[in-house]
């Protein structure tokens, strides 16, 4: 069923979360580019002449290869761009469904005016079914929506990159080589991690490696403060195979977000039998099992972040055995051939294809 799918969402080669999970189907589920609708290339103003080719195509061409249309939202932009295109759908009586990314959408859906709420709810209202990625946006979602009717899946991100064996930690030599990878800011919890770090007492030589963009000159200078410093290495993103060729070679990676819908590097060290720490975040405890595959401490917990730290940088054997849990939730939640059973079991629900706005 899954060629009968036409994605609705960014360019592949645009950074960010959507991009990702989109390359992740095209190889994972060998699709072509014929299955793609790109709306966004990474710059607004440049992406208006691409959405109004995209609402032509879907106003005037044929629909005959594709039975759904798949709709990978996120907040602002993003759900402005897909709502026009889910009307154009409707104007075709095409059948669409609505995927939610980004970890802030609650805020986005709550705190919009009157008038883009009624928005919000007209486009999910009128699609054949709602895919998140975790159940905490499910829940949230059904309040907010009022709709006992709409149908409801939960489909996690696949990863693509789970080796075939968990890395052999008990290998790794000293120093203890902790790893963060994601936008640098307050969201991510980067500044926390780099307090935590220069707080905590290491009986044995620790690294930390900060991977990212954003906030990359306030990270330097927050580093440059700690007496720790020549202990941080902070580097610009790298490219995504890079990054993976470099992530065997950490013990733990740490993600200390206030906001995560999902997590994609949690799930990627996960992949390579690594252990993670991270919080209770949104939908981060649907990825990490507390106290088995990692540890999970409550945002902005700084001193509990210092104690889970100091745990996994002086405990390898406990590193060994989360990473072989990490490892083994990985492979069965989150490899790809878990993640195109469920899609399929979704579009041949026969309450799917009786669903009309």
């Amino acid at each position: 069923m899954i060629e009968r799918i036409c994605h609705i969402g960014p360019a592949l080669n645009v950074q960010g979360g959507i991009s990702s999970v989109l390359v992740s189907y095209k190889k994972l589920f060998n699709l072509s580019d014929e299955h793609f609708l790109s709306s966004y290339n990474g710059s607004f103003l440049k992406s208006l002449p691409r959405l109004f080719f995209v609402c032509l195509k879907l106003l005037f061409g044929s629909h005959k290869r594709f039975e759904f249309y798949q709709i990978h939202t996120s907040s602002y932009g993003s759900f402005f761009r897909k709502f026009l295109i889910s009307l154009c759908l409707r104007c075709r009586r095409q059948k669409y469904t609505v995927h939610v990314h980004g970890s802030q959408f609650k805020k986005f859906c709550s705190k919009s005016p009157k008038l883009v709420r009624y928005f919000i709810r007209n486009y999910f209202n009128c699609a054949s079914a709602v895919i998140c990625i975790t159940s905490d946006m499910k829940e949230f979602l059904i309040t907010f929506l009022k709709n006992e009717k709409l149908l409801f899946f939960i489909v996690p991100n696949p990863c693509q990159t789970i080796s075939s064996m968990p890395v052999d930690l008990e290998t790794h030599e000293l120093p203890v080589k902790i790893v963060f990878s994601g936008r640098f800011g307050k969201r991510k919890g980067v500044y926390d991690l780099i307090n935590a770090f220069n707080q905590a007492q290491f009986q044995v030589p620790v690294e930390l490696h900060l991977f990212g963009d954003g906030e990359i000159e306030q990270v330097k200078e927050e580093v440059a403060k700690s007496h720790k410093a020549q202990s941080i290495y902070v580097s610009n993103w790298l490219p995504h195979k890079e990054y993976l060729k470099r992530l065997p070679s950490f013990d733990f990676l740490v993600l200390p977000s206030y906001a995560e819908t999902f997590g994609m590097s949690l799930v990627e060290a996960m992949g390579y039998g690594l252990p993670v720490i991270a919080t209770f975040a949104d939908g981060i405890p649907f990825v990490v099992e507390n106290q088995k595959n990692g540890f999970l401490n409550k945002p902005g917990d700084v001193d509990a972040l210092i104690r889970t730290i100091e745990i996994l940088a002086h405990d390898k054997s406990l590193r060994v055995q989360m990473g072989k849990n990490a490892w083994e939730d990985a492979l069965k939640k989150f490899k790809g051939n878990i993640i195109l059973s469920l899609l399929n079991n979704i579009y041949t629900e026969p309450l799917l294809a009786m669903k009309k706005c």
